[in-house]
This record gives C-alpha cells, sequence and structure tokens, in this order.
C-alpha cells in the first residue's frame, strides 16, 4: 500500500501558445488529454473544472478542461499515468505549456521539465508527494 504522504492533491493548468484559451477548439484540445488520463487512471480522481454563472443568471455550470482538478493521485501513477499522457499530448501541441499549481499554490512549470528522467526520480524517491517531488527534481541535478 502505497504511503498517505505520498497521495496527492494537485491542478494541472494547461496554456495555448497561440489560441484563445477558452475558445471551443482549445477545450477540445484539453479534454482529449483528460479523456487519455481518464481511460488509465487507477486510482483517485481527475475531474475539469466546473464554474458557475453569476448570480441571477440562470444556473449554468461551465466545464473548463484547460483546468484540471487531480484528487488522491500517488506518485507512483503520476508518472506512468499523468506524464505518460502529457508527454504525448504535447507532442502534437508543442507551444502548449502546463503548470502543475500544488494545495500550498506555488506552481511548476511542468512541460519544462526533462520528462523521461521524471519517472526515474519518483521511483528512488517513492515516499515523496507529487509537489514535493516535482520542487526537489526541478532544483537536482538529475535534469
Amino acid at each position: 500500500m502505497e504511503s498517505l504522504s505520498n497521495v496527492s492533491d494537485f491542478s494541472i493548468i494547461l496554456k495555448s501558445g497561440n489560441l484563445e484559451e477558452s475558445s471551443e477548439y482549445w477545450q477540445e484540445q484539453c479534454q482529449q488529454l483528460y479523456d487519455s488520463i481518464c481511460r488509465s487512471l487507477p486510482e483517485g480522481s481527475i475531474e475539469p473544472l466546473s464554474e458557475k454563472g453569476s448570480n441571477g443568471e440562470r444556473v449554468v455550470l461551465a466545464t473548463i478542461f484547460s483546468t484540471l482538478i487531480a484528487c488522491g493521485i500517488t506518485g507512483k501513477v503520476f508518472v506512468e499515468i499523468i506524464v505518460d499522457s502529457i508527454k504525448t499530448w504535447l507532442e502534437y501541441r508543442p507551444t502548449a505549456e502546463i503548470e502543475l499549481k500544488c494545495p500550498d499554490g506555488s506552481t511548476i512549470k511542468f512541460s519544462k521539465l526533462p520528462l523521461a528522467k521524471l519517472s526515474k526520480f519518483f521511483e528512488e524517491n517513492p515516499q515523496l508527494s507529487i509537489c514535493e517531488g516535482l520542487n526537489r527534481f526541478k532544483t537536482s541535478k538529475e535534469q
């Protein structure tokens, strides 16, 4: 069983380098990553951000696939499922940027990290939470 300290909650924020981020096309692109992760996720959950309309308006929920909320994900699943899906997704969207927002409000520019080495780092440090592991990896000589 995974250590409880290794279970993380975080947000994945997908940014386009050259498209309006609220455009239907960009949201469809982001939904493809969400669907890819959901199909393979064996534990925890990931959901797109939902926003309610303003007060006085009819209650309309907007689903925003450019912000994904992940809960209860271990480091192992993070690198085997989420990082793998992100690598594939970025191959077709080279101008996209991905940020991981931690519960403490800090952000990590995920798309700037050498993703191939990240898996090995988490294998060697299974006790770390995802945010702690990414912050350590970012400042380590492993890159």
